[in-house]
């Protein structure tokens, strides 16, 4: 048997901008067994084609994810995304734009070929480079099963090493939760706490309690998931970055130390870039502007003192973009929001828009967060992606003690992040239910296009609710001129152009697909799917 590696300039960029290692692989594409397992340096080699699952296209899966909820709009009607949400095509087992069954069990397989690897022919390795190389797997393995769990009810089939080719039943969920916590724990005892500069990037014990913490609260098991925070926040690692917008405009390249990185993925010109704002920025900056935020997202995003923005408010609807908290300010491109020396104008006939059809906003913003507005060359963008940043943690933390009703502690780490965010007066709840609510608030605004609301939304029983029968909103600027000065009128406008969102209760546990069930006689579909 053996090992044929094939050096592209991704996995060569990745080698270099995710380890920042010195390899010096022997200068051959085929190895035998011998070779690959014969040094620290040639098992990266096999250890680094992992490292793009957490982040290899930058925020791009995050926000066409998004573009599934109510925060994000696909501006090109006919764009597929919007005739699944729209229920002009329906998920079908043999149709599911969401799907990722062949590509998880593929990882699956790579995962426990390397793990057998590692234990039969791994032995003259350092002993404790055969932990933390295991860790690592153990940590990929798991993310990959979770990402499983999550579409498919958790309901999936667990290999646990190399499959002998027989068929395998379904696992039942507690078996599968079982398994990736099991996986997570030994990958946080056996990973570093920490590493070295040039090794940034590469996985710590943070990041494997920070994504059990984030799988424990998608399987409910609430304890689990606020221990595996408290583990993370007794490491004293982590901390809150003091500003949000700088937050999201750091660079590899800049050595910059951000304590709120759990886990992240970087980029670095010229060897190692992505496209992101390319595809999503305005036409003006050379774009395609295919997503936009939705007013109903917008909304959400508070005035600077606490209170809610409502457009009934007159003041608030005179001059909706004042006043606003600061997370606003960083996270979206209004009419009027200064951007690379200009001046935003997504009015009616404006240089950024509005108009249906796609090229440009139909709701009447654009994103902010995530693009590099000092970036020229779209297509050569280099921030950092954060596959789990400390804020998260602590709203997962937040969540999980309000679902134990320990209210007060819940409070604290909800309240962390919105001191983080600007506010001086703390929130206050008199009950679970009242928590939650505050929770999940603040989620869809600090983890905005990061590619949790459609999911939150699924795993809370809200997706029937929010997403079903529902009309997503924008807002039509309208320019006027008074005695040549500009005035401006918005107009709440429906951005489904007249059509209902179509997302029935199935939908909150995809269909196992067709080409499994042919391949694998002896497990059935799921009732709601039959």
């Amino acid at each position: 048997m053996t090992f044929k590696y094939i050096y592209s300039a991704l996995s060569l960029a990745t080698v270099l901008t995710i380890t920042s290692c010195s390899i010096e692989p022997e200068l051959t594409d085929v190895y035998t067994e011998e070779v690959a397992w014969s040094s620290e340096s040639n098992v990266e080699l096999s250890l680094n084609k992992f490292y793009p699952l957490i982040g290899q296209l930058y925020y791009t899966n995050q926000v066409n994810q998004d573009a599934y909820s109510d925060v994000l709009k696909r501006n090109t009607p006919t764009h597929e995304t919007n005739l699944q949400i729209l229920g002009v095509s329906l998920i079908t087992p043999g149709a599911n734009l969401l799907d990722n069954w062949s590509w998880g069990y593929r990882w699956i397989r790579d995962c426990n070929e390397f793990l057998d690897g590692l234990y039969t022919r791994g032995g003259q390795l350092p002993e404790t480079y055969q932990r933390i190389a295991e860790g690592e797997v153990l940590f990929f393995r798991a993310y990959v099963y979770f990402e499983l769990a999550k579409r498919y009810g958790a309901s999936i089939i667990l290999y646990k090493g190399l499959n002998d080719g027989e068929p395998k039943a379904r696992s039942t969920p507690e078996e599968v939760w079982d398994f990736i916590a099991a996986d997570l724990d030994k990958a946080a005892d056996q990973l570093p706490p920490t590493v070295p500069a040039a090794k940034k990037g590469k996985l710590t014990k943070g990041a494997a309690l920070g994504l059990k913490a984030r799988a424990m609260l998608y399987a409910k098991r609430w304890k689990a998931s606020s221990d595996a925070v408290e583990a993370l926040k007794d490491l004293q690692l982590y901390d809150l970055h003091p500003d949000y917008a700088a937050l999201f405009n750091q660079r590899r390249s800049e050595g910059l130390e951000n304590k709120e990185s759990i886990l992240e993925f970087g980029f670095q010109s010229p060897n190692f870039t992505y496209s992101f704002d390319y595809f999503f920025a305005p036409t003006l900056d050379g774009g395609y502007a295919q997503i936009s935020p939705t007013d109903n997202l917008v909304r959400q995003y508070q005035m600077a003192d606490g209170t809610d923005f409502n457009w009934s408010n007159p003041a608030h609807a005179a001059s909706p973009y004042e006043g606003r908290e600061p997370r606003f300010y960083a996270s979206i491109l209004y009419n009027g929001a200064p951007w690379k020396g200009r001046v935003i104008e997504t009015f009616v006939d404006g240089k950024d828009g509005y108009a249906v059809g796609g090229g440009t906003t139909s709701t009447g913003y654009y994103m902010r967060k995530l693009f590099d507005e000092e970036l020229t060359d779209l297509g050569r963008g280099e921030l950092t992606f954060y596959f789990m940043r400390y804020a998260e943690a602590l709203l997962i933390y937040a969540e999980a003690l309000a679902e134990q009703d320990r209210l007060t502690d819940g409070l604290e780490a909800l309240n962390q992040v919105r001191r983080r965010a600007g506010f001086t007066k703390d929130l206050t709840a008199t009950n679970k239910g009242n928590l939650l609510n505050l929770i999940r608030r603040e989620r869809m605004v600090e983890l905005a296009f990061e590619g949790h609301r459609f999911w939150d939304l699924r795993r809370w029983n809200l997706a029937t609710t929010e997403l079903n029968g529902k009309k997503i909103e924008g807002v039509k600027p309208i320019r006027t001129m008074v005695n040549d000065v500009p005035k401006f009128m918005y107009e709440l406008v429906d951005v489904d152009n007249g059509r209902t969102r179509v997302y029935p209760e199935k939908y909150n546990r995809f269909p196992i697909p067709l080409t499994e069930l042919q391949r694998n006689p002896i497990i059935e579909q799921f009732d709601e799917w039959k």
